[in-house]
């Protein structure tokens, strides 16, 4: 396979050269051009990956670059470079069609990380196997064709056999080794975690699996993420470790980002670039190394619309993305958990259970608005309730009521 190729375009020659090396040394074909005029007309003769300019610079900008080269070819990866004060334009670059942006100074791995994840992305767009995105019908990812290569027989903690789960899995395999965030969207009750899990279990992470619990009081956020130091705020009678530092050398599932407050998602996106935390009543920042994987039911474009969400915070977390289908667009899935969490229970319980043709048809006549978690308790549910050990509809419906 050809080496990727890759342009840098920078005025300032020490920055534009030193991408140069350290890229050619990444494994890149890597070309540069002093200016946005020679960028056009390298873009314009073809054959180029990944643009990685500056944005601003005289005459022709990175803004200018960017929409010539969106022009000239779609699939083209342009990556922005900015300062400081340049954020909220490199943000707005982002929407039309950037591929991230790189705030300076930045590090040469960071770099070096997204260049690759970008590329990692595209190539599972281009060969069907991109991160799953949330289908436009009910039918839209079992619809696109079937899946029969065994790739569940890799995940033995996870159960079913759909084509649009093992999309995500066959996603989750490519990027758990990255060091990017992840973000995972779906509805409540989909499996989130043990998808965030599966991305620990494959990243030959060392340090552990650290997962925040529940709802955590506003109030508390910030400490619980962070971490805060004796006599911080009453009640501080000594120090303690964040999560962040919790989940050293290893991963740490944050769920529900959608209702962080706007003060912790400035906290967050600081921890993402600089790979370091405060904790609160310090001033020294301590650095950090947790793979970072954030997970919502929420609309994120829609609350940013909204003013709650950090529109440059999502960008950063938007580059690898895993949307989880619901329970009802799984097909058979739905009887194949069903079965799963019913055998789990009833063992737990000493029974023997199974169920009967009419219990099934009740099973996949029910809506499921709170997906596989639903589907779970319902189980449990009907493993301590059933009289008989073949069940019927009764008992679904006795669960669910």
């Amino acid at each position: 396979m050809s080496k990727p190729k890759v342009l840098i375009v920078d005025d300032e020659a020490a920055m534009r050269m030193g991408l140069v090396e350290v890229l050619k040394r990444a494994d890149y074909d890597v070309e540069a051009a002093e200016d946005g005029e020679q960028a056009i007309a390298r873009i314009d003769q073809g054959g180029l990956d990944v643009v990685v300019t500056d944005l601003r610079m005289p005459g022709c900008d990175g803004m200018t670059v960017l929409r010539h080269a969106r022009e000239r070819d779609p699939n083209l990866l342009v990556y922005m470079i900015s300062a400081h004060g340049d954020v909220p334009t490199a943000v707005e670059a982002m929407k039309h069609g950037a591929q991230d942006f790189i705030q300076k100074p930045f590090k040469i791995d960071d770099v070096r990380a997204r260049i690759r994840a970008g590329l990692d992305k595209r190539e599972l767009t281009q060969t069907g196997r991109a991160s799953v995105p949330r289908p436009a019908t009910p039918e839209g990812d079992v619809a696109a064709g079937a899946i029969d290569d065994g790739i569940w027989d890799e995940f033995p903690g996870l159960v079913g056999r759909c084509d649009a789960m093992a999309r995500v899995l066959h996603t989750v395999k490519k990027v758990a080794s990255s060091p990017l965030p992840v973000l995972v969207r779906g509805e409540t009750g989909t499996g989130k975690e043990l998808i965030a899990r599966a991305l620990h279990d494959l990243s030959g992470r060392k340090g552990p699996f650290v997962a925040t619990t529940g709802q955590i009081p506003e109030g508390l956020i910030e400490s619980e993420l962070f971490g805060h130091v004796k006599g911080a705020f009453t009640g501080a009678d000594r120090d303690k470790v964040g999560y962040f530092e919790a989940a050293a050398n290893g991963t740490l599932f944050l769920d529900e980002l959608g209702d962080l407050p706007q003060s912790v998602q400035v906290k967050l996106l600081r921890a993402i670039q600089e790979k370091e935390i405060v904790r609160v009543g310090e001033s020294k920042p301590r650095k950090v190394n947790a793979r970072l994987v954030a997970a919502t039911w929420r609309d994120l474009d829609a609350e940013v619309a909204a003013k709650r969400f950090r529109e440059d915070l999502l960008y950063r977390l938007n580059v690898l993305t895993l949307w989880l289908p619901p329970l009802r667009e799984r097909g058979d899935d739905l009887l194949v958990l069903a079965e799963a969490f019913l055998q789990r229970a009833a063992a737990e319980n000493g029974r023997r259970l199974s169920f009967g043709e009419d219990a099934k048809q009740r099973l996949l006549a029910h809506g499921w608005k709170g997906n596989v978690r639903e589907l779970e308790n319902a189980c449990m549910g009907m493993a301590v309730l059933a009289a008989e050990d073949v069940l019927g509809a009764e008992d679904v419906d006795m669960a669910l009521s």
